[in-house]
């Protein structure tokens, strides 16, 4: 896939993953919008990396919808939609998981995700094409103890990702699952793995995904384990 002058968009664009995808497509000379609801954060991102920038909070879809619009009133079209903005909370057994940060969990993880396809089709419909990325987790494909909360988004956003293909098929308008193991980031704060140093590295799985796009066949559900 050619990224030059390709317009595109990713939430959670600040720091971490997001931040390590915006640089990668702006190095292949894409024309990148970053979102993120920590503005000074954005900012300062944005400026680093030369990129354009516009503060969302992905738990209301009005503010997902104005990103949307700012886009198209900048640039006139959106190439890819990147849903990529997450939280996770510290692992706990379902008996104990705190009731308001799972609801927090699920307006980021989840609600986040449908409202950015949500905002992205209509503009991709009415270009007859367009391609939407839903970062996921390896934790979107197995159960793991005491990981019920994170999980479960994650397994909803697998099948928002399945159900959209089957609502676009035969239409130019393609649907990815990028499934990361654990990465070195920020999204662990809460609590941090006891082995969190041999976590994969952000610029790894950053690679990873830039060589699936670059395949001429790439993985429509791209999993992406630790190196051994």
């Amino acid at each position: 896939m050619e990224f030059r002058d390709k317009v595109i968009v990713i939430t959670g664009g600040s720091k971490g993953f997001g931040k390590g995808l915006a640089r990668a497509f702006a190095s292949k000379g894409a024309k990148v919008v970053i979102s993120s609801d920590d503005t000074d954060v954005l900012l300062e991102t944005a400026r680093e990396l030369h990129i354009d920038s516009f503060p969302s909070d992905v738990t209301s879809f009005d503010e997902v919808k104005a990103l949307a619009d700012h886009v198209i009133e900048k640039f006139d079209r959106i190439d890819i939609w990147i849903n990529n903005a997450g939280i996770q909370i510290a692992p706990s057994g379902v008996e104990d998981v705190d009731l308001q940060k799972l609801h927090r969990l699920f307006d980021i993880n989840f609600f986040g995700y449908f409202y950015g396809c949500r905002a992205a089709l209509p503009i991709m419909r009415k270009q007859r094409k367009g391609v939407v990325v839903n970062i996921n987790s390896t934790a979107g494909l197995d159960g793991k103890p005491e990981l019920s909360a994170y999980v479960s988004s994650k397994f909803a956003i697998k099948g928002l990702t399945q159900s959209l293909r089957e609502e676009l098929r035969g239409i130019d308008i393609q649907v990815y699952g990028v499934h990361p193991g654990g990465m070195q980031t920020e999204i662990y704060k809460e609590l941090y793995p006891a082995d969190f140093d041999q976590y994969m590295s952000v610029d790894y799985a950053i690679e990873k995904v830039m060589d699936n796009f670059a395949a001429a066949q790439p993985e429509l559900d791209l999993i992406i384990r630790r190196p051994k």
